[in-house]
C-alpha cells in the first residue's frame, strides 16, 4: 500500500501498537480484503493543556481511493481521540503530495507550518 516493509518486520511492529495506550490502528477492509489503514498516536505535549493526536499513517488501496474510504479512517481516528480528550489532531504529509494536501483541507485540516526531518546514522 504504498509503504515498502520486509514483511519479517511487520509483526513485531504491530505488537508494538498493540501494546501502546496512546496508539490505535484502524483498518477498513472490504469482504475481507484490507483497502485501507490509518494509524493515530496522542501525545501529552508541554505546550497544550489538552493532549494531542497525531495521525501518523493513512493509506487507501489505489484502486479504492475517491470512494470515502480515506474520510472515514480519518473521521474514526479522530472520534478515538476526541474521546480520549484530545482537541486537535495534526497530520502531515510529504511536499509532492498535492492530492494529500487536497485531502486533508476537503475535511477542514489547515496549512498551519513545515515539518523538517533528520535521520541518524
Amino acid at each position: 500500500m504504498g509503504y515498502p516493509s520486509p514483511p519479517e518486520d511487520m509483526p513485531a511492529r504491530l505488537e508494538r501498537m498493540e501494546k501502546d495506550g496512546n496508539a490505535r490502528m484502524l483498518v477498513a477492509d472490504s469482504g475481507g480484503e484490507t483497502i485501507g489503514l490509518a494509524t493515530v498516536h496522542i501525545r501529552h505535549m508541554i505546550n497544550h493543556a489538552a493532549p494531542l493526536a497525531q495521525l501518523t499513517l493513512l493509506v487507501v488501496d489505489e484502486t479504492r481511493r475517491s470512494r470515502g474510504v480515506g474520510r472515514l479512517l480519518v473521521e474514526a481516528a479522530e472520534r478515538w481521540a476526541h474521546e480520549r480528550g484530545c482537541h486537535r489532531m495534526v497530520v502531515t504529509t510529504a511536499l509532492r503530495r498535492t492530492d494529500a494536501h487536497a485531502f486533508y483541507e476537503r475535511l477542514g485540516f489547515q496549512h498551519t507550518g513545515r515539518r523538517y526531518a533528520k535521520d541518524f546514522d
